[in-house]
């Protein structure tokens, strides 16, 4: 087929369109697709979208280069299966069709109807669908929309417990522990784009733990966190040197905790102001002290590149407070009696002065 002769005084948008219109004219991808039909199969699936968001400038850099890729094989002879898909299930499916319902939540989901609200979820998944074949065309991204994989169809679906079959007669598949973030909200895991999406300010229930005392175990610290998934991996409690706490007793056990958030930690269903109290700074006390023991978990050694600057005997690598104290083969049984509260004047942490890594790189721990 001969090409029409473009107009120069065309805008490039223009001219665009008019080559794009003669490759569909002439079926040029398909003809691509039949010519390689029986040359080497490069298997190519769409990552799929989910098509009841809109496309952003960010998808028509990922799909540039999946067409770069596809193109290549293509004229390598391969013959290349460009299979477009939907993602029509998760959570942005959920959360958009909650935002047309007014609701937000598992429990108000449950209350309006678990059918209904998958029936709705099924008919709103496709409602960008043109908008993105539209942006596929115009970029000259090539894809058998006509052959869609989508991934609540049952045909999808028990492919992947097909695949999970074989991956388990391979013994390819473990049951293991895992410890994920947890959204109150929608009662599911999150994954790490979710997450990243950011914090809110919501109202729910939260985790509040006590720590006792080496030294004393009837005296304990209270600490609250909004990420109950890390609890495992916490290895020390930090108190702030000029902040107020207060110590509470109940039941013959006196829990410290800052004073101004004593009325919002509750103890047998009362809250802990209500009980007898004293008053202090971390600075003034023993708990604000090493009380804690020596860390065993750190398994640092001395190195000669340290700088001379380094502010005590803190540990590079774990970054842990000034408590950790670098032990070595065999930790001391015996209690240190540094103060683990020590003045901003007299050192600081995280560090300002670079150090090696184990890589030889320099890195800075407020960067």
């Amino acid at each position: 087929m001969t090409y029409p002769q473009f107009d120069p005084k065309l805008s490039a948008d223009a001219l665009e369109k008019q080559l794009l219109a003669a490759w569909k004219h002439e079926r040029l991808f398909q003809k691509t697709q039949e010519a390689a039909r029986y040359g080497p199969p490069f298997v190519f699936y769409e990552g799929p979208p989910t098509a009841n968001g809109r496309p952003g400038i960010h998808h028509v850099f990922a799909r540039t280069i999946k067409d770069l890729v596809c193109r290549y094989h293509t004229m390598l002879g391969q013959g290349v299966t460009r299979i477009a898909g939907w993602d029509t299930h998760g959570l942005p499916v959920e959360i958009e069709v909650e935002r047309l319902l007014g609701i937000s939540g598992k429990k108000q989901i449950e209350a309006y109807g678990v059918e209904k609200f998958n029936r709705l979820c099924r008919e709103n998944v496709f409602k960008y669908k043109a908008d993105w074949e539209t942006l596929s065309e115009r970029i000259a991204y090539w894809l058998d929309y006509e052959h869609p994989y989508i991934t609540y169809s049952n045909d999808y679906i028990e492919t992947v417990w097909w695949l999970l079959k074989r991956l388990y007669d391979k013994a390819l598949l473990y049951r293991g522990h895992k410890v994920l973030p947890y959204c109150p909200r929608c009662g599911t895991a999150l994954s790490s784009h979710e997450l990243a999406l950011g914090y809110d300010e919501v109202q729910t229930n939260s985790v509040f733990v006590t720590f006792p005392l080496a030294s004393d175990p009837q005296r304990q610290l209270i600490i609250w966190t909004t990420t109950p998934w890390t609890l495992l991996a916490n290895v020390a409690v930090a108190v702030h040197p000029d902040l107020e706490y207060g110590e509470y007793e109940v039941n013959g056990v006196r829990y410290v905790v800052a004073a101004e958030r004593a009325a919002h930690v509750h103890v047998g269903g009362k809250p802990l102001a209500a009980g007898p109290e004293s008053r202090a700074t971390a600075a003034a006390t023993s708990w604000g002290r090493n009380t804690f023991g020596r860390s065993t978990s750190c398994r640092c050694r001395r190195r000669a590149s340290r700088p001379s600057s380094w502010p005590g005997r803190s540990c590079p690598r774990k970054r842990g407070p000034a408590w950790c104290t670098w032990p070595r083969r065999s930790a001391p049984t015996t209690t240190p009696q540094r103060s683990s509260t020590v003045s901003r004047s007299s050192t600081r942490w995280p560090p300002t002065a670079p150090f090696k890594t184990r890589a030889g790189r320099r890195s800075t721990a407020n960067s």
